[in-house]
């Protein structure tokens, strides 16, 4: 009886060893390998775009090297276009300060003094011419207001226009007192003045006109020039008579 009773738990214990055996192994195999993950589940690197340049952009030349190894600077082609006028500086206007006429012709064969003291007066914005200076083309007016103030011009005879000015020239009181004076009772104007100084000389020029004299007896002293003599003409201020000397 007691054998029998061994045998059934013999079979259990080996049968308990076989199946820890099993398990045993089963653990003792080799390592499982790291899961692998999803393409959804791995974060996907996106390639920075690389710039490139526009096809429009200039391309800079390469610095190119001179015979002493130092880069030398690129050469820049042309030169800014100059401006200028063609009277030489002086505006259209009459209100630019000019230097020549632009026409090329330094000494007219004739000056038309109607037209040069005239441009001088319009410059002024009125009054009486009271002195010319000047040689050539280039002629220095002087004009008087009604209160005596003097304004400065220079005019082409060329052109027949203002080159310079107006600009204001200083006077005292004395000096605007006898411009008024004079003015008044002038009745040779300046351009008449310079006719007949020239035509007291012959074949002279005139370098200048002065008025002068008294409220009473405004008169012109002039300076003209003939074959390299200088002689001094007056020109009363009231008949336009002239005479030398």
């Amino acid at each position: 009886m007691s054998r029998s009773r061994r045998t059934p738990v013999l079979l259990t214990s080996l049968t308990l060893a076989v199946g820890l055996t099993t398990v045993l192994t089963a653990c003792a195999g080799p390592d499982q390998p790291a899961p692998t993950r999803s393409a959804s589940a791995t974060s996907t690197r996106t390639a920075t775009p690389t710039s490139t340049p526009s096809a429009s952009a200039p391309t800079a030349p390469a610095p190119t090297t001179g015979g002493d190894g130092a880069s030398a600077a690129p050469e820049t082609g042309g030169t800014a276009p100059s401006t200028g006028t063609g009277d030489g500086g002086g505006q259209s206007d009459g209100s630019g300060q000019g230097t020549g006429n632009g026409s090329g012709v330094d000494t007219p064969v004739s000056v038309d003094w109607s037209t040069v003291t005239a441009q001088g007066i319009a410059a002024a914005g009125g009054g009486t011419v009271v002195s010319l200076a000047g040689s050539g083309d280039q002629w220095t007016v002087l004009v008087a207001g009604p209160d005596g103030s003097l304004t400065q011009s220079v005019v082409s005879a060329t052109l027949g226009r203002v080159t310079s000015g107006p600009f204001p020239k200083d006077a005292d009181a004395a000096t605007k007192a006898a411009n008024v004076a004079r003015t008044a009772n002038l009745q040779t104007r300046a351009d008449a003045a310079a006719e007949a100084a020239t035509g007291a000389v012959a074949g002279s020029t005139l370098s200048s006109l002065t008025l002068a004299g008294t409220a009473a007896a405004p008169s012109w002293t002039a300076t003209v020039s003939a074959s390299g003599t200088t002689s001094t003409v007056r020109v009363d201020g009231r008949t336009g008579a002239a005479s030398v000397g």
